[in-house]
């Protein structure tokens, strides 16, 4: 009789797990809090008035400055900064070693003169290893190559430039998610003089549908000005694991190549200039400045007009100081060319692309750009995450329209292909968009993110194309590159007209004030988007803007792409996103995602308390984790098919809520044969765990519980925010685990209230 006892075991894991799955296909929103999802969307448009109390606009912080003075003594490298390579197993190391040179007849130093080393380690060297003893401290050792670069400017009473040794080292074979100590330089020096000091970085997170990198900040069009400082001080204090500057760095082209001051319009200021001058040592304090950031957390770059740079005779050469500099994954993303690439961060699949190169459906990028997309497998990397300099969708006077041609060629391959949220600057100031597709609201379109209000020293952009007698003329916002494709609009409240008399109902919200965003991707589905302002950087509880990003992969996308092939479409070419027919169906497809999961619930929970338990492969203490709305059930045994894992049921609990844990002992063999670890979870097996969540909307959303006491034991409690070890061998463990995957977005997030009811009440607050 056994065997029909085992036919019908499997028979009802089956159907459970069938009935589970599709019920987690449609997963909850976050509840309470009030902070709103872009299920609620699309938003009514909003702008919050620039505040007249702040100054429009700061001055560049000086050279002299102690913050943008040389860091070390040459041969010691300077303006260390990390980049993230294509995966988390690689990671790239730049420097600068030796003095830049300013005037008119310069002699480049010789880069090959000095070596580009990385010496590194997962454990901290000791003492001894300062002196230059880094061989036998630092067990793996990579090696690079370094370049100079030279701005030169054939015209009368203009000097020249030629940097310093810029090296670019690429780490290989690392583990994800692990911190390494590392020395940079060259270590042939005597005494260390050619080395760095000791630092640090941790890997992002490998590849995978439950792994996201902690923070991620994004800004741009940042500069170094007093507004840039204390956006980099704010953002620095938010602890990202990544940077992402959408271009414009530093604001060098804003001085003439003698230095001097540095002024907001350069054209204004300089109308008798034979070409946009730069005065390029702005680079290197702008480098320094950066690099307390830098050397301890990968910043990922894309080139913006103010890199640009033109040089030699007429202006011909370009970007000189942005290659040279920066080290990116292009080649590692089959891109070949730093002007665009690509690279992973955990479950996040960013696309970095270049708005000042040919974008044209016949050009390299956009063929670059089609074998990426379909390269992404949405089970390993759920989110695609694209970023370029200038904005498609703006309402500020500003830049309006102005890379038109781009959004034409490029925007329907990025809808196709279902990309979630996209990240521009180039306007100074702040803008957050309704989903949208060629400027109709559309449930699966993008969430396009303006945020070039990091600080520069061309001020805050502050006029909107709806205000009165702000609608750019057209003969404005022509792009330094591409053509120009100004259009009228052809449908809506805008029929007929350049600019909308009021605010555009795709923008959802407007602000002109200096700040930086964070993106902190909670799980498959849901990513908290928050945007500082940097007048809020000493306030509680004070955020900009702040939204749930939703993605609904089974509502906007036909079919997941595969890594596995380098083209997954029909000969008929890719499906397109599944047509709609606006917001209203979305909310009825939640809703009865809703029931489907609770019901699914049921179903599973009397599957399992129905089924016969004839013996485990090893004990084990199952957490069953419930909302204190629902139906409670303590199964007395759970489903197993030979050696795995216990299979439980998992609910969703309601942040806000009592999310009950119910500890269920499962006996295998006699009590005499355990451990005297398993005879004390045995006596607390009865006990229950009470973890009291904070009004907050973050959605917790648990998978499994699984706590094992046999061989092997991991003691973890796994959801799709991470794993968090358990603690000491007690009921409270369970709670302290679950408090630890919840993301904690703010230290003021970080307190719960736990409580056991054998032998007494006791409560421990912050308790983890």
């Amino acid at each position: 009789m056994a065997a029909p006892a085992a036919a019908g075991d499997l028979r009802f894991l089956l159907v459970g797990l069938l009935v589970v799955v599709v019920g987690s296909r449609l997963v909850r929103p976050p509840d309470g809090g009030g902070i709103p999802t872009t299920l609620d969307g699309p938003f009514e448009p909003a702008t919050r008035a620039f505040d007249r109390a702040l100054r429009q606009g700061s001055d560049d912080v000086p050279l002299t400055d102690p913050r943008l003075a040389p860091r070390a003594r040459p041969p010691a490298p300077e303006q260390i900064a990390l980049a993230a390579s294509s995966d988390a197993t690689s990671v790239w190391v730049s420097w600068v070693t030796g003095e830049a040179q300013v005037g008119s007849h310069l002699t480049p130093l010789d880069p090959s003169t000095v070596r580009s080393e990385v010496w590194y380690s997962e454990r901290p060297s000791p003492t001894a290893a300062a002196a230059g003893d880094v061989s036998g401290h630092y067990p793996h050792v990579a090696r690079g190559k370094a370049e100079v670069y030279s701005q030169l400017y054939p015209y009368p009473g203009l000097l020249n430039y030629t940097s310093g040794a810029i090296h670019h080292v690429r780490l290989r074979g690392l583990r994800p998610a692990t911190r390494y100590y590392y020395r940079c330089g060259d270590s042939s020096v005597r005494g260390g003089a050619g080395l760095s000091g000791e630092l640090s970085f941790e890997t992002l997170p490998s590849s995978a549908a439950a792994a996201y990198p902690r923070r991620v900040a994004v800004v741009g069009d940042l500069g170094l000005t007093g507004n840039s400082t204390s956006t980099v001080e704010h953002l620095a204090r938010n602890d990202p694991s990544l940077v992402v500057v959408v271009g414009d760095m530093t604001y060098a082209n804003q001085y003439r190549t003698t230095g001097g001051r540095g002024v907001p319009c350069f054209s204004c200021s300089f109308p008798d200039a034979p070409l946009r001058e730069s005065y390029q040592p702005r680079w290197d304090g702008w480098g320094r400045f950066m690099e307390p950031l830098t050397s301890r957390i990968p910043m990922m770059v894309i080139e913006g007009n103010h890199e640009i740079e033109p040089q030699g005779q007429g202006g011909a050469v370009t970007f000189a100081s942005y290659l040279a500099r920066f080290a990116v994954p292009s080649e590692e993303s089959g891109s070949n060319t730093k002007f665009y690439y690509s690279f992973n961060a955990g479950g996040i699949h960013f696309i970095m692309l270049g708005a000042y190169v040919d974008y044209n459906r016949t050009g390299a990028q956009y063929s670059w750009l089609e074998k990426d997309l379909r390269k992404i497998d949405r089970r390993v990397t759920p989110w695609v995450v694209a970023a370029w300099h200038p904005p498609w969708y703006n309402s500020y006077s500003s830049h309006y329209q102005e890379f038109e041609c781009m959004r034409q060629a490029m925007e329907g391959l990025l809808y196709q292909h279902g990309v979630d949220i996209v990240f521009s600057g180039h306007v100074h100031a702040y803008e957050r968009m309704n989903r949208v597709f060629n400027y109709t609201l559309d449930p699966c379109g993008p969430v396009y993110i303006t945020i070039g209000d990091g600080g520069n020293i061309e001020k805050i952009d502050i006029d909107h194309a709806d205000d009165p007698g702000k609608c750019p003329g057209p003969g404005d916002n022509h792009p330094e590159f591409g053509g120009v494709c100004h259009l009228n609009f052809t449908s809506g409240p805008a029929k007929g007209k350049f600019c909308w008399e009021k605010q555009p109902e795709w923008s959802a919200f407007r602000e002109s004030s200096f700040g930086h965003g964070i993106l902190e991707v909670v799980n498959s589905t849901y990513a908290l988007w928050t945007w500082h302002r940097n007048q809020d950087a000493y306030g509680e509880d004070s955020v900009g803007d702040q939204i749930y990003i939703v993605r609904q992969p089974d509502k906007c996308l036909l079919q997941t792409t595969s890594a596995s092939s380098e083209n997954n479409c029909p000969s008929e070419g890719c499906p397109s996103l599944v047509s709609n027919s606006g917001y209203g169906a979305q909310k009825d497809i939640i809703r009865s995602g809703h029931l489907i999961w609770n019901a699914s619930l049921v179903i599973w929970m009397i599957l399992i308390s129905t089924s016969s338990c004839n013996g485990a492969a090893h004990s084990a203490l199952d957490l069953f984790v419930s909302s204190s709305k629902t139906v409670k059930v303590r199964p007395t045994c759970s489903l197993r098919m030979s050696s795995s894992a216990p299979v439980q049921p998992a609910s969703f609990p309601h942040v806000g809520e009592s999310v009950v844990v119910h500890p269920v002992w499962h006996r295998s063999g006699e009590i005499r044969n355990k451990r005297k670890r398993e005879l004390e979870l045995s006596a607390i097996a009865s006990r229950t765990a009470v973890v009291q969540a904070p009004s907050t909307t973050l959605p917790i959303s648990v998978q499994a519980a699984n706590l094992e006491s046999g061989e092997g034991s991991c003691d973890s409690y796994t959801s799709d925010a991470g794993t968090a070890k358990a603690g000491e061998d007690n009921v409270l463990h369970a709670a302290n685990a679950l408090t630890k995957v919840v993301p904690i977005l703010q230290k003021r997030l970080s307190t719960y209230n736990i409580t056991t009811s054998n032998p007494k009440p006791v409560a421990l607050d912050n308790f983890g």
